[in-house]
């Protein structure tokens, strides 16, 4: 039988050492081929790109693929693999099955499309997103944690502060702290200025983005947004209070 194979992580970190990270998952359908006698003709892979969504350039590719009848079957580590959301899961395997390609499961009976083969899938499905919510739930709940304290809760450093993995506080960039300055003594000095005036002016004299771009008026009204947070607030969601990050203004 003529296969492909499909690998996915969520984050760029499975990507390593996770036990169903790339390298892992490919040694594991490589074996399972062996033993099956099924030859892989193309792989498909979707790294750091999370399962609950179908916007997913290698999935797109296979399911295309799959209607030039090039293979009969997808080849995967873990269901889970496909899909952590039951309606995406259940969305790719409707539409795979349409092209006469069914999907395989190495570490999981689950093929076939009988009654009981299907049903599996489907609670597979729904235990998968079980999981994906009580993950996120989990990170959620200690992400509040971290905030209520005033300390680094997750997510992208807002521009003047820097992130480390693993840290807990907010390190100061000097340099981008200045355009954070310059930013709002610019809104002081002339409060009659469209965003469009301030960004011009911002770039004008140099100022960059926290990617090192030209300031848009969109980023600069980012910057005028966050006040409270360049003042000492730390803000989480529904949380406010005295951050731990040194005040910029």
């Amino acid at each position: 039988m003529r296969a492909a194979a499909y690998l996915r992580v969520s984050t760029q970190d499975q990507g390593g050492e996770d036990r169903y990270g790339l390298p892992a998952q490919r040694e594991a359908i490589v074996g399972y081929a062996k033993a099956q006698g099924i030859e892989i003709v193309s792989w498909y892979e979707d790294d750091g790109i999370s399962g609950a969504t179908v916007d997913r350039p290698g999935l797109q590719q296979l399911m295309t693929d799959a209607k030039e009848g090039e293979f009969k079957a997808v080849l995967v580590a873990k269901m889970d693999r496909i899909a952590r959301d039951l309606f995406v899961a259940l969305f790719v395997e409707k539409e795979l099955l349409l092209s006469k390609v069914e999907i395989y499961s190495v570490s999981e009976p689950v093929s076939g499309n009988d009654p009981m083969n299907t049903a599996f899938r489907q609670m597979m499905g729904v235990f998968a997103e079980l999981e994906k919510s009580m993950i996120t739930a989990r990170m959620s709940g200690g992400r509040k944690q971290k905030a209520r304290g005033g300390g680094y809760a997750g997510g992208g450093a807002a521009i003047g502060y820097q992130a480390t993995r693993g840290g807990k506080v907010l390190e100061l960039d000097q340099e981008k702290a200045a355009t954070v300055k310059r930013v709002f003594e610019l809104r002081q000095e002339r409060p009659e200025w469209t965003l469009r005036q301030l960004a011009d002016q911002l770039n004008k004299e140099g100022h960059t983005t926290a990617q090192g771009k030209s300031f848009k008026p969109m980023q600069v009204k980012r910057v005028l947004d966050r006040e409270e947070f360049y003042g000492g607030t730390y803000c989480y969601a529904d949380i406010k209070t005295e951050g731990l990050h040194k005040a910029i203004i």
